[in-house]
């Protein structure tokens, strides 16, 4: 017994899965449009933040010569700057303080004399102490601003992984997999 069903029932467009090949590209564009949109005020943001005040500039370039490292991440800086600001309300009048002892190639311990002898040495510091461990403040109300970032991860990166509860370092498996070293086990 042959059964035939009306032809209203049975869509052409649709491939068995509710849905057709332009409304699954309609809805990824709309999701790609989407998170793009929603990214950019964030990005705005940071950009407008490291371009747009001058005690941020002030902090990296000072930050650059105490540290002695040219490329610091500004984003990262304007967020130590924000926690140094929001701990200490005297931060961005003693950081203008030390950037007027700062002079067109002065060396790290240049600095650290002039600051020094200005009574900024302990403010010079903590300015260096928050670059390499990451966190502003040395008591147990600190803020952790970086963590894999930290500048004294990066004078060993070339050896040692950042610590963590992985003994690969964080996020390890976006790295690519080592090469086999054949031989390695047997000649231990």
């Amino acid at each position: 017994m042959k059964r035939h069903f009306p032809t209203e029932t049975v869509s052409v467009s649709k491939n068995g899965t509710g849905s057709s090949r332009r409304e699954f590209l309609f809805a990824t564009l709309g999701l790609t449009l989407t998170g793009v949109v929603a990214s950019l005020p964030g990005r705005a943001f940071a950009a407008n933040v490291v371009s747009g005040s001058d005690a941020v500039k002030q902090f990296v370039s000072l930050s650059q010569a105490i540290t002695e490292h040219q490329h610091l991440d500004t984003v990262l800086a304007s967020r130590f700057f924000a926690a140094f600001s929001q701990r200490d309300a005297q931060f961005a009048p003693r950081l203008t303080q030390l950037a007027l002892l700062l002079q067109p190639g002065m060396s790290a311990q240049q600095l650290l004399a002039k600051a020094d002898s200005a009574g900024l040495h302990d403010f010079l510091y903590q300015i260096v102490t928050a670059w390499y461990t990451g966190t502003v403040g040395d008591d147990y109300h600190g803020t952790l601003v970086a963590y894999k970032q930290a500048l004294m991860y990066q004078t060993v990166s070339d050896g040692l992984v950042v610590p963590t509860y992985c003994g690969n370092g964080p996020i390890w498996w976006t790295a690519p997999v080592p090469e086999e070293r054949n031989g390695l086990i047997d000649s231990l």
